[in-house]
């Protein structure tokens, strides 16, 4: 068996990092506007708690094109905020941002939520590390006992993720590889879209697209599934990857009801088959094959 699997989100916890990012661009915010750090946070929250209202017409969209929505993974909800700002998004508070935020000099909010995440997850890192999960080694080390050759792929480069499993003894070999640089959220065009349970996701992601097919997984864990399992899930129905290969959610502590209820769907109309609560769940997956 072939195991392709998500990094962050399946190999890591982001709930901490996903709030400290939250408030740096709310005291970014702070700063530019002119008001206070505590009040800029709780604009913040009630923004994303509006977002969060639609999510189906809310998240993260770099280049222009939805690629992922709001209530599918924590570490969306600064770029999420910031586009429904920019779209226009109804509150009270809301003129005040977009009218400060220009005021400062940024043609957006999503200008200036860009400008500050690096910042904000380097400062993260550099104060509390970043680690893959307890237990990490001995969960690879099952799965290779099983047979399965692992492959891990991630946005990050892959030197990123040579250097957090190796820091937890887990090393490049004959049964585990890391893919970095996929790139899962470029959406290069607006067709082909894919609708599932009353959202559209764009499937145009030509590089992850590429790392799917030419590593032909029998089985797939993310979590999230628009950045995640929606390429496999579409080349599984194109018979591009097998028929028969398995699409798996990671559950958070915030993935979307829209996410969980996918296995109750027709297969060919879901891209989630199973849910798990662990990537240890996996090494008895594959004993059953």
């Amino acid at each position: 068996m072939r195991i392709l699997s998500d990094f962050d989100g399946v190999w890591t916890d982001q709930a901490s990092e996903a709030r400290w990012i939250q408030r740096w661009f709310a005291r970014a915010a702070a700063d530019r506007l002119g008001i206070d750090r505590d009040e800029a946070l709780a604009d913040f929250d009630a923004f994303l708690s509006a977002a969060l209202d639609d999510p189906a017409e809310n998240g993260w969209a770099p280049r222009g094109l939805l690629t992922a929505f709001v209530d599918e993974d924590e570490l969306l909800a600064t770029g999420s905020v910031a586009r429904w700002l920019d779209l226009g998004g109804e509150h009270p508070r809301a003129d005040l941002w977009r009218n400060g935020v220009q005021d400062a000099g940024y043609d957006s909010v999503h200008a200036l939520g860009t400008e500050e995440f690096e910042p904000a997850m380097r400062s993260y890192l550099a104060r509390f590390g970043h680690r893959v999960v307890d237990g990490a080694r001995e969960v690879v080390d099952a799965l290779l006992a099983s047979g399965v050759d692992l492959v891990i792929v991630s946005n990050s480069p892959t030197d990123k993720l040579e250097a957090m499993f190796g820091a937890a003894g887990v090393r490049e070999s004959d049964g585990v590889r890391f893919v970095g640089g996929a790139r899962k959220w470029w959406i290069e065009s607006p067709e082909p879209i894919h609708s599932i349970a009353g959202r559209d996701i764009y499937l145009d992601r030509p590089i992850y697209r590429d790392v799917v097919a030419r590593e032909q997984p029998d089985l797939v864990i993310g979590d999230v599934v628009s950045l995640d399992l929606a390429i496999p899930g579409a080349l599984r129905l194109e018979g591009a990857i097998s028929p028969d290969a398995q699409l798996v959610l990671r559950r958070g502590p915030r993935s979307s009801a829209w996410a969980l209820s996918q296995p109750d769907l027709q297969r060919d109309a879901r891209f989630v088959d199973e849910v798990v609560d662990d990537v240890a769940d996996l090494v008895g997956i594959a004993r059953r094959g």
